[in-house]
């Protein structure tokens, strides 16, 4: 079953030090925390804040590639979780059809915000 979510809160998890993204159920209440690398953080926290950057950072690049190849990105599924990784895949359609692709959640969520 598919769980639609949306990107509740970003921060900094003082326990461990680590950012972490909170994915919220749509239209629910339960939560999804990943803990995510700094980078894709701030490159997450930038897009959700407009915040715009002289030149591209590679999520804007991804986006690029995406919209510049004709396609769109339709959905980003996590697709398990193995000894607490998280595991993702981008959907990507285009005029061949839809294309699936392995990613990070954290770079999935970073190039579906944009």
């Amino acid at each position: 079953m598919m769980v639609e979510v949306t990107v509740a809160r970003l921060g900094l998890d003082s326990a461990t030090n680590s950012y972490v993204v909170v994915l919220r159920e749509r239209g629910g209440r339960r939560l999804l925390p990943i803990w995510i690398g700094q980078p894709e953080a701030e490159s997450i926290a930038m897009q959700m804040n407009q915040v715009k950057r002289e030149r591209p950072i590679t999520h804007d690049l991804c986006q690029s590639l995406i919209i510049g190849l004709g396609g769109t990105l339709r959905r980003v599924s996590i697709t398990r979780v193995q000894k607490s990784t998280y595991y993702a895949e981008m959907h990507l359609e285009t005029s061949t059809g839809v294309h699936v692709i392995s990613c990070r959640p954290s770079d999935g969520v970073a190039i579906a915000v944009r």
